[in-house]
């Protein structure tokens, strides 16, 4: 009577019922924030989803008396693969009850897709790729997650242990108050810095907004090039992803680093507009769009989403000159909160330069493996 069965998506509809059954799960979950479905639609659908132009995907339920109880996804990475290895195959869109055994058949069904794809070794969350939603979160469950992250149960992380699962690696997310004050000597080695690496920063310009998604692209592919799990983004993926995260950005606090008017690093500030698309509830239409246009510039919080410095000029103390520039900047616009993520754990330099701000790791998002037998 209690039988899981575990069923493969395949038509529109069951699409559509894999993204909707999230909703019963975080139903008495303040701190959950629904995708907006619009969105999920297309980025799952093989014929139009930007995953798909380099890598394979097989999506599952469980149902439990006719109900869908859990979901997974199980897919190979292509691009992954040319650069890294061809035994490692991916899960994510992870979502279940609190029964082990539904989990557990879950994870059976993406290893079996994934043994039958001659993988060896099954990692995720990734949904789809490590630029993507990643990682369940493991600690820091009292609070709604930026744009662009996930919440989920505190169990998911004992059933995906119990299941065999060990910890790859985890992700931060730190976080920080626009009120809190940095210590003077940031401030003089600012100055020293700007007046001594002959070095100018200048705001992201959007009236240019083409030419600046194309300095970041470059930027970005350059200075994460050596990150755990990077994968350099497709033409579609970076239309996707950039274009995306640059309506979302605040000017004022985005900035670029150039010597001799060439620019060798950056840092990108969004608004988190989790605050309006969580009044929404997942819906655009009929008036959601409205809503979200309306309301997302009015938060108090922001993201500082992406940084990176060109290898051959990093250790200048361009990255204090953000930092500083956040600070004197971010109270002054009317920001509350500051959100700095995600930063991967052996990422020291980065990690470091942390720790001489008033910001604490407050959020961990964890990545799991498992061999395949």
């Amino acid at each position: 009577m209690n039988e899981i069965k575990i069923i493969p998506v395949r038509s529109k509809k069951e699409r559509m019922q894999f993204i909707k059954m999230v909703w019963p799960l975080y139903l008495h979950d303040n701190h959950w924030v629904a995708p907006i479905i619009a969105d999920q639609k297309v980025f799952l659908d093989p014929g139009r989803g930007v995953f798909f132009d380099h890598g394979e995907a097989e999506l599952f339920m469980a149902l439990r008396n006719n109900r869908i109880v859990g979901r997974i996804s199980a897919h190979v990475n292509f691009l992954y693969d040319r650069l890294y290895d061809n035994e490692k195959g991916f899960f994510g869109f992870f979502e279940c009850e609190n029964r082990q055994e539904t989990a557990e058949a879950l994870f059976q069904g993406a290893s079996e897709y994934l043994r039958s794809k001659g993988r060896k070794k099954i990692e995720g969350p990734l949904s789809f790729s490590i630029y993507d939603e990643i990682g369940i979160l493991v600690d820091g469950f009292d609070s709604d997650p930026y744009v662009m992250l996930t919440h989920n149960p505190s169990y998911y992380q004992e059933l995906i242990t119990n299941a065999g699962f060990e910890k790859e690696i985890d992700w931060y997310a730190y976080r920080g108050y626009t009120d809190s004050p940095l210590n003077e000597k940031l401030f003089r080695a600012r100055d020293r810095v700007i007046k001594t690496q002959g070095f100018r920063l200048r705001n992201m310009d959007m009236k240019y907004a083409d030419r600046e998604r194309r300095i970041l692209k470059e930027l970005f592919d350059s200075a994460w090039s050596k990150n755990w799990g990077h994968v350099p983004w497709t033409e579609r993926e970076y239309k996707r992803l950039v274009h995306e995260v640059t309506r979302m950005a605040i000017p004022e606090l985005s900035y670029f680093a150039e010597v001799e008017g060439k620019p060798v690093g950056f840092a990108l500030s969004i608004y988190d507009v989790n605050e309006a698309v969580k009044k929404i509830n997942g819906r655009l239409f009929p008036f959601g769009f409205i809503k979200l246009l309306t309301s997302f510039k009015k938060t108090d919080r922001f993201r500082q989403i992406l940084m990176g410095v060109k290898e051959e000029y990093r250790n200048r103390g361009i990255e204090i000159t953000f930092y500083t520039r956040f600070a004197e900047r971010a109270h002054k616009l009317g920001f509350r909160e500051v959100e700095m993520s995600l930063i991967v754990e052996n990422n020291t330099p980065m990690r470091s330069s942390l720790k001489h701000l008033p910001v604490d790791i407050y959020k961990t998002y964890r990545i799991y493996s498992k061999g395949i037998s």
